[in-house]
């Protein structure tokens, strides 16, 4: 009863009625159980962007023409939609997009109208009678998780009853050209934490989840949002700090308004892109926060990165995670090796976990952190 003593007395936020499409599956147990497998949405590609060099990318490739960004976006909002009971349909709903880029192909055509993200959101809402307002929320690579935590900010403001976030980024030659110039990509599967890791490979895909305070709205049992905080330690436009300054406060800081301990927290789900500076700011940040014992996977090999929506697809995959009482492997990593010794995962671990940490960071110097408990 001690380790829960810290969790009680605050305002309660659910967080369910998960989904994934990605180029591992359609459903956010077929991406868990395809992964479980072993097996990757990633492949090689000889023509990338046309040009004629090989590329390693999770693309998905059932997803089609000019408004692929907003069919991609409509189908997985549906398929959270479906798993909220209809009773919840008439309360006041927001709903909130998190990207990095949007749908940035429209500026090919120079078609800045359909650009705009706003556009896209709203676009949406008229798509979902039930939508009440958007927001759009666009803060590098931590898009999703921030979302997550500026909606359970809102919810216990009271601002709205439910919430659903979006997270989405695609495949586009803007973005993997930026990447390129930082030499940050690998041409084969990436590794995340590996000793032997060269860089990252790019992915897309959207996830989608919702939350409320009410658990009786969602057709399976949700986890519970604990507590989430964001920071900036202003290092360099790109250059993740080398004492991870950044994501130590951030890490600390939900721990704090969880008002836990560190030991309490069974798993820890990483950024891990893949790139040399990352994973190494990432182990002395969770050894900073005497966290480098827990258990830590990435979840990029299986689905690139994905940008805005990579956290929030990583967060699904932790629901998956807790409720299957399994951890999934880093794939591509096969000899950990970062300046701080971590416990990386290797291999599937079966184990309950009842608190989740979730990491990001992006460009700008922008970190977050987020605690997620399951419900007994």
């Amino acid at each position: 009863m001690e380790k829960q003593s810290g969790l009680e007395g605050r305002v309660e936020v659910y967080i369910g009625a998960e989904e994934i499409i990605s180029p591992l599956g359609d459903s956010a147990q077929e991406n868990f159980k395809n992964a479980l497998l072993g097996k990757t949405g990633l492949k090689k590609v000889s023509h990338f962007f046309g040009e004629n060099k090989p590329a390693f990318v999770g693309k998905l490739d059932s997803y089609a023409g000019s408004d692929r960004f907003f069919d991609l976006s409509k189908n997985t909002v549906q398929k959270s939609l479906k798993n909220i009971a209809s009773s919840a349909h008439d309360d006041r709903w927001l709903l909130l997009l998190s990207t990095t880029k949007g749908d940035i192909d429209k500026l090919e055509n120079h078609d800045l109208e359909k650009l705009n993200t706003n556009r896209i959101a709203t676009q949406l809402k008229n798509e979902f009678e039930m939508i009440d307002e958007v927001e759009v929320i666009s803060v590098a690579c931590i898009s999703g998780l921030a979302a997550v935590i500026h909606a359970a900010d809102s919810l216990r403001l009271e601002k709205y009853d439910h919430i659903l976030v979006l997270g989405i980024d695609l495949l586009t030659e803007f973005t993997s050209k930026g990447f390129e110039s930082f030499f940050a990509l690998d041409e084969n599967q990436c590794r995340p934490f590996d000793n032997e890791r060269k860089g990252l490979n790019l992915g897309e895909a959207a996830a989608s989840v919702v939350l409320s305070r009410d658990a009786a709205i969602f057709n399976s049992t949700p986890v519970e949002y604990v507590s989430g905080a964001t920071s900036n330690d202003a290092n360099h436009i790109s250059g993740p700090s080398r004492n991870g300054e950044g994501l130590y406060r951030a890490v600390q800081r939900a721990i704090d308004f969880a008002e836990i301990e560190p030991q309490w927290i069974d798993y820890i789900s990483a950024h891990g892109t893949g790139t040399r500076y990352n994973d190494d700011m990432e182990s002395v940040a969770f050894t900073r926060a005497i966290l480098n014992e827990k258990p830590v996977n990435s979840l990029k090999g299986y689905f690139g990165h994905t940008l805005g929506a990579s956290s929030l697809i990583e967060i699904v995959m932790g629901i998956q995670s807790m409720k299957n009482n399994t951890l999934l492997p880093t794939f591509g990593c096969e000899s950990p090796g970062t300046s701080e010794k971590i416990n990386v995962l290797t291999q599937p671990i079966k184990t309950n976990v009842d608190l989740m940490l979730k990491t990001a960071s992006g460009f700008g110097g922008c970190n977050a952190a987020g605690i997620f408990k399951k419900l007994s």
